[in-house]
Parts: C-alpha cells; sequence; structure tokens
C-alpha cells in the first residue's frame, strides 16, 4: 500500500495536520462509517514513513475485520472512502483559510434566510475587514466586489428603485479588477515571449493600455505596479526602471510578497538586458542593489534556491567589487542548492578569483565544473578562453576556439542570435591573438582597426564578451 493516493496523501500532512484529519475522520459531521475510521486509525500507527512490514492489504483488512475472509474490492471500496474524506479535507482546510469565501457564503445564506439585523452586522464586518486590508490588490478588489454585490441582492427586494446607483459601483469595481488581471496576463506572455520567443495572441493589449493612459488609476499601487512593468517591458526605457523603484519604495506595505517579487523580476531582467543587449554597466549597482534586497526577503529565505540563480547572483555581486558580501551569500544558501551544489560552488569561487585576478586558481576551479544545462557550459568555456588569452596561453586557446566551434554546431537547443553572437566571439578572440603574435606583421595597425569596427558592431554582449573584446584591443 506504500505507494498508493491515499499514502502519498498521508505522507504530504505535517504533525498538525495529521491531528486535524483525524479529528476530520472521527467527526460524525463529515464521516459515519466506522470502517473507513478503522482503517484510518490502521495507517495512523505507520506516520510519517508508512515503511512497516505491517502494511500489507491482507493485514489491514485483517485489522478492521478480524472474523472475515480477506476481500479485496471490500478493502480497495474503503480506501476510497477514506481518500474521498481526505479530498473534501483539503477543501475544508483551504476553505478556512480564505476568509474573503467565508464572508461571501454567510452574508448568502443569512439574506436567503432573511436573518436581517444579523446580515446587516456581518456585512459592515465584512466591509472593515476588507477596507483594513493594507494590500489592496486584486483579492481585495473582487472582494469588494462580492460585498457589493451581496449589499444590491439584499436591498434590491426592499427598496427597489432607490439604490441603482449600486450598479455604477459594481462596473466601477470590476473594471479596476479586470484591468489588473489584464496586466498580470500581459505580464506573464511579454516576459515568456522574450524568453522563449513564444509568440501570443494578446488580446485588447493596446485598447487596456489605452484605457489606463487615459483614466486615473493612482489610488491603487497593484494597478501602477504592474501598468509600469508593462511599460519596462514593453519600450525598454530607464524611466520605468526609476518609476517601478518608486513604487516599490512608497508601497512596500501594500504590495503582496508575490506582486513585489514581480517588481523584482522585471527590474533585474531590465538590468540584465542592459548589460547583455546594450553593453551597458551602469546599472551593475542598481542591480546589486535589488539582489541584495531581495535576499533579505523573508520569502527569499524558503525553499531551494535553482542554481542558475545562485550563480547570477554572485557574479552580480562580483562585479560590483561586493567580495564579502558574495562570501557570507555564499555560505548562508549554499545549503539550499539541491542540483550540481559542487559544480556550481567551484563556479562560484572561480569567478571570484578571476575577478580578484588570481587566474590560475580560477582556472583550476572553472575546470572541476560539469554543468548539464549549456548555457552556463557556455559561459564556462568562455571564461576559460579569456583566461588562456590573458595569460598569453596562445596554443591552449586556439585549440580551446577550435573545440568551442565543434561544441557549439553540436548544440541543437542554442538560439540562433545567441550561436552567432558566439561564433563571432571566437573569430574575433582568434583575431585579437594574431595581433597579439605579430601575425600581421607592417599590417598591424590596419588590421587593429579593422577589428575595432568589427567588435563595435557585435550585437551581444551575454556574459560582457564584446566589454572584454573591447578593453583587450584597447589594450
Amino acid at each position: 500500500m506504500d505507494n498508493t493516493k491515499l499514502i502519498k496523501f498521508l505522507k504530504s500532512l505535517n504533525q498538525y495536520e495529521i491531528k486535524q484529519f483525524k479529528d476530520f475522520v472521527h467527526s460524525p459531521s463529515f464521516n459515519k462509517n466506522k470502517n473507513v475510521t478503522g482503517l484510518f486509525d490502521e495507517l495512523k500507527k505507520s506516520y510519517p514513513k508508512f515503511k512497516s512490514d505491517k502494511l500489507t492489504e491482507e493485514i489491514i483488512y485483517k485489522k478492521i475485520f478480524p472474523m472475515e475472509k480477506f476481500d479485496y474490492f471490500k478493502l480497495k471500496n474503503i480506501i476510497s472512502d477514506l481518500f474521498g474524506l481526505a479530498k473534501e479535507f483539503l477543501s475544508y482546510t483551504g476553505f478556512k483559510k480564505d476568509y474573503n469565501a467565508k464572508d461571501k457564503y454567510l452574508l448568502e445564506e443569512l439574506r436567503i434566510r432573511n436573518l436581517d439585523n444579523a446580515f446587516e452586522q456581518a456585512y459592515k464586518a465584512a466591509v472593515k475587514q476588507n477596507e483594513d486590508t493594507k494590500i489592496k490588490d486584486e483579492n481585495y478588489i473582487y472582494h469588494k466586489l462580492n460585498l457589493t454585490l451581496e449589499l444590491i441582492s439584499f436591498n434590491a427586494p426592499k427598496k427597489p428603485n432607490e439604490n441603482i446607483h449600486w450598479q455604477q459601483d459594481m462596473l466601477n469595481i470590476f473594471i479596476q479588477y479586470a484591468l489588473i488581471k489584464f496586466l498580470k496576463f500581459y505580464d506573464i506572455m511579454l516576459h515568456e515571449e522574450r524568453q522563449n520567443n513564444y509568440k501570443y495572441n494578446m488580446g485588447m493589449f493596446e485598447e487596456v493600455l489605452k484605457y489606463i493612459e487615459n483614466n486615473k488609476i493612482d489610488d491603487n499601487p497593484t494597478l501602477l505596479v504592474y501598468y509600469n512593468i508593462i511599460l519596462l517591458e514593453k519600450d525598454r526605457k530607464d524611466k520605468y526602471f526609476y518609476e517601478l523603484k518608486s513604487l516599490k519604495e512608497k508601497y512596500k506595505e501594500e504590495l503582496s510578497a508575490s506582486d513585489r517579487y514581480m517588481i523584482f523580476l522585471h527590474m533585474i531582467g531590465y538590468c540584465a538586458h542592459l548589460f547583455n543587449t546594450c553593453s551597458r554597466t551602469d546599472f551593475f549597482r542598481e542591480q546589486f542593489d535589488l539582489v541584495k534586497e531581495n535576499t533579505e526577503d523573508d520569502t527569499r529565505k524558503l525553499g531551494k534556491i535553482l542554481y542558475p540563480d545562485f550563480l547570477n547572483e554572485v557574479k552580480i555581486g562580483v562585479r560590483v567589487n561586493e567580495f564579502k558580501w558574495v562570501e557570507d551569500y555564499i555560505i548562508r544558501f549554499s545549503e539550499k542548492l539541491e542540483e550540481e551544489k559542487e559544480s556550481t560552488l567551484n563556479f562560484c569561487y572561480g569567478f571570484i578569483n578571476y575577478k580578484k585576478g588570481n587566474l590560475d586558481e580560477a582556472l583550476r576551479l572553472f575546470s572541476k565544473t560539469y554543468f548539464s544545462i549549456f548555457i552556463i557550459k557556455v559561459q564556462v568555456k568562455i571564461l576559460q578562453l579569456q583566461i588562456y588569452f590573458e595569460k598569453e596561453y596562445f596554443d591552449q586557446a586556439i585549440s580551446m576556439i577550435d573545440a568551442f566551434r565543434h561544441y557549439l554546431k553540436r548544440e541543437k537547443t542554442i538560439k540562433e542570435n545567441l550561436r552567432e553572437s558566439f561564433y563571432e566571439f571566437l573569430r574575433l578572440t582568434n583575431d585579437l591573438i594574431r595581433l597579439r603574435t605579430d601575425y600581421y606583421g607592417s599590417d598591424t595597425d590596419f588590421y587593429k582597426e579593422k577589428l575595432k569596427n568589427e567588435i563595435s558592431n557585435l550585437k551581444n554582449n551575454q556574459f560582457g564578451i564584446k566589454l572584454w573584446l573591447n578593453e583587450k584591443i584597447d589594450n
């Protein structure tokens, strides 16, 4: 029985939840079948690992029906009933946590039972609780919409022609709710289009933006934030970055944790865009401040950290020479790495040593990385090639350029624009080696200027390749 849906459910419960589920199963309000109760009590004895050799179907059946011969189908029916209770328990648990839903259903029941005084008291309490909420996101607005609907339904039979203005209130509230939901859909779509080159049909996109542009939205922080996120993704201008920064600081207590994270995600993405596409380094400090703030957020301390994110945040700190912070970050969060931990730590310490000028140690650490994701493999290869060049190991560099080209040709998952940029980087690095080794002789100055122009025309600065080439040609 150790791999059934029921056992998997029971394993998912913490100690508090298993006690709650026991009360649920034993409550006659939810379950009157004593056989189901007996099944639960027997299974609970093996909590939390459920690895006992007494957990066979035959033994469990004998415990519940000591005087009967084993009946497979009878036991299966009881197991099915207990799993049905498990699903009800999850629904009930979720409902208990949803205060808005409880308000809505309470008001509805009071209204249809004509308990007018109780309805009016409950309505006032629900409105006050909703308005006292600091976070005025779409959940707040949706609850406000439901409360208004209940009030209209309560008053309509009593005063049919006196409160027609509430329909306008309902529409205004709904529009605000719909705008936030529209922008959140567009936000994800724009992000996926950019990240994964997937084209969406974003219905009503221009109309929604035009409506917001022509109407006042200053009274809702969530709507303001997502409007500026969309503008940042759409137009790629610094002013929207700084507007989001201002909104994040101004409304920190009035935005949900998920909405604050989305601000971080898009602001950090914009900084990466400026570096990777525009070869700009003036946002390095902004990028580091964002990462530093995000690591101090409580939500950042929960769960595992994906190793590409870990690598990226270390690099961001190293770029602004925040070595103490970076080393502390590695100590604090490395335990949350669940995949490719050894390679990740070798890369991080390799990158620190490279930035500090310890090229031999950096080369040693990079050689001990074995990543499965191609884009990080490419990053390691670029760093190794740069170190070979800087140490004037030109034979090794030329050999690596050849091997790198073959790797790019074999790797089918690389986007074509990145593949072409990496090919160009290898060609230009090879030309740099020729300049350094006096391959061009008396024509060196001519080829140096030619190479400068070709580097300036490089369209991509992924992993800083264009900036590195510019630095080396200048030297």
